[in-house]
């Protein structure tokens, strides 16, 4: 969904998201706790969608904010990954009423729109 890299140092490393492997992926380059997306002093960061025509990707890119902890958008990532029930239309449209930037908010706007839709289709049938 989203392809990261870390640079720390002298020390390189490029991942995706998803990953169960969040830990080990940072402890192979040094970093030991959780950080931000925005970098360190120390730390660089670059993210982007893996996949050029990956909607829902580039959006949460657009959204994410410098703040953001890399653990919580891989969290993010993992709830989003593959999901199909949900346009990007519908997606972008949910973030954008309230202009929802970082990661948690968009967690929250996401599964908000997940109910709303949920309780829509109940109701349909």
């Amino acid at each position: 969904m989203i392809r990261f890299e870390i640079k720390n140092g002298n020390d390189w490393l490029k991942f995706d998201m998803p990953t169960c492997e969040l830990a080990d992926h940072l402890g192979s380059i040094g970093i030991c706790k959780d950080i931000p997306i925005g970098g360190t002093e120390n730390i660089s960061v670059d993210y982007y969608p893996t996949e050029v025509d990956d909607e829902i990707a580039e959006i949460v890119c657009d959204r994410l904010s410098p703040e953001d902890k890399i653990s919580d958008v891989n969290r993010l990532c993992d709830k989003l990954d593959g999901q199909w029930q949900i346009t990007d239309e519908e997606f972008e449209s949910a973030l954008s009423e309230n202009d929802v930037r970082g990661a948690l908010n968009i967690n929250a706007a996401y599964e908000k729109l997940r109910e709303d839709l949920t309780q829509t289709n109940d109701l349909s049938m």
